[in-house]
């Protein structure tokens, strides 16, 4: 468990044993900086998003800082998939990604899922892998009401 103070990594285990974890294997405080030993190599930054950028994208409207969203890869489970998921998007789920990275578009991808969390594992496994990668910060319930289309499949 990493923090930059004891209090925050007291305050992540404390809300850790809500969830039944009651001791994490290690902890530790300090920077990421710190945990690279320095080393500039080991740290890298992931371009992140909201799905109001995503359709400002597809609109033409690109935010400066984004390239443009040329694969919009969706990593949630089946059911999810089937329940709704954009127009035009590529699905693969977030566990049988790594043994799908050659099926992944050779282009920007912005990765989502439902609430951001399995879209940061995802993001960073196509950056290792060499992707420019957009990671979705944002629960896909606002993605319709974000102007993006939607396709239910049941």
């Amino acid at each position: 468990l990493l923090g930059e103070s004891a209090g925050q990594v007291a305050a992540a285990q404390r809300e850790l044993a809500r969830i039944g974890i009651d001791r994490p294997a290690a902890t530790a405080q300090g920077s990421p900086e710190d945990w690279a030993g320095g080393d500039k190599a080991r740290l890298d930054e992931l371009a992140v998003a909201s799905f109001a950028d995503l359709a400002a994208a597809r609109a033409g409207q690109l935010p400066g800082h984004l390239p443009t969203p040329d694969v919009v890869l969706d990593v949630r489970m089946g059911n999810e998939w089937r329940n709704g998921h954009i127009d035009g998007a590529v699905h693969i789920p977030l566990p049988e990604l790594p043994h799908r990275l050659d099926e992944v578009p050779d282009q920007a991808v912005w990765v989502h899922c439902g609430s951001g969390y399995r879209a940061a594992a995802a993001a960073v496994l196509l950056q290792r892998a060499g992707r420019r990668v957009v990671h979705i910060d944002d629960a896909f319930a606002r993605a319709d009401a974000a102007g993006l289309p939607i396709t239910v499949t049941n």
